[in-house]
């Protein structure tokens, strides 16, 4: 979502909050569940704004190159991960059920179908839901220094992943490699690549832009329940990209380690400002 100072204040509020009053029952968990329900119908609606033909034109590139993002930077997160945690049976997540990955992606469904019928705009209320779905991840985070020490191998899951991919997709459809670059470079932050896409380069690859990366970002929502017995948190948080400080932070400690919350939000803080500096740089190119 991008670098918004309330969110580092709900998460310290949480973060606070949960050292303070400490929780003693069910209720965290079954709150941020119910939060993150919510705003995927909100994220659902976004896209259901888009215009028709826009759409239908950009989507089967945009599906394409989230898939190959993710792919790719799963591919490289696996390769870089220590010997001694590749191989063996996956082991069940401790926590909730690869069943919850179909609601995620139900929500997504509703509220995309929402929009369509009935046209309401309840844009105005993502921000809102996101600085509370942070401050409840933050009420139970668990730091860990020994996860953080390898805060280089997401960011370099991600970066390869993205370059791996532009390439793929520029040769596949004929997009000039800067434009599959930057789109790439988002790494998940929709909300600055589409319009900084849109305004160099006009509405379409902004559409193009725009979807990538919000499909990106959901895609890894709705898929972390499976994806997060064999990435683990530190996979997760490559997939995440800048995404990781905010709105997948969640699903990263949720579903791939409950101590790669610093490593998460180290590496969604990071990519965010890498894609704020090279958009504009890769954007300039010819």
């Amino acid at each position: 979502m991008g670098l918004d100072p309330v969110l580092f204040v709900a998460l310290g509020l949480g973060y606070v909050a949960g050292r303070v009053w400490p929780s003693r029952g069910p209720w965290p968990g079954r709150a941020v569940f119910a939060v993150v329900f919510v705003l995927l119908l909100l994220l659902g609606t976004s896209l259901g704004r888009a215009p028709n033909a826009a759409l239908l034109a950009a989507a089967p590139v945009g599906v394409v190159f989230a898939l190959l993002l993710l792919g790719t930077t799963a591919l490289v997160s696996l390769a870089l991960r220590p010997e001694r945690q590749r191989g063996g049976t996956p082991q069940p997540v401790k926590k909730g059920s690869p069943a919850v990955g179909g609601l995620f992606a139900l929500a997504l469904v509703v509220g995309f179908g929402v929009s369509r019928s009935v046209g309401v705009d309840l844009s105005g209320f993502l921000e809102p839901v996101l600085w509370l779905l942070v401050a409840l991840v933050a009420y139970d985070l668990h730091w860990s220094g020994a996860a953080l020490r390898r805060w280089w191998a997401p960011l370099t899951a991600a970066v390869v992943g993205a370059a791996a991919s532009a390439r793929v997709v520029a040769a596949l459809f004929g997009l000039p490699l800067p434009v599959a670059l930057a789109t790439a470079s988002g790494f998940g932050f929709y909300s600055l690549d589409g319009p900084l896409v849109a305004a160099r380069l006009g509405a379409a690859l902004g559409l193009l832009a725009f979807l990538a990366n919000f499909l990106r970002e959901n895609l890894v929502m709705v898929t972390s329940p499976w994806a997060g017995r064999r990435l683990k948190g530190e996979g997760l948080a490559a997939l995440g990209g800048a995404t990781s400080m905010d709105t997948t932070l969640f699903f990263v400690t949720r579903y791939g380690d409950p101590e790669a919350s610093g490593l998460a939000l180290a590496t969604g803080l990071v990519l965010t400002l890498a894609a704020s500096l090279a958009l504009p740089l890769l954007l300039a190119l010819p």
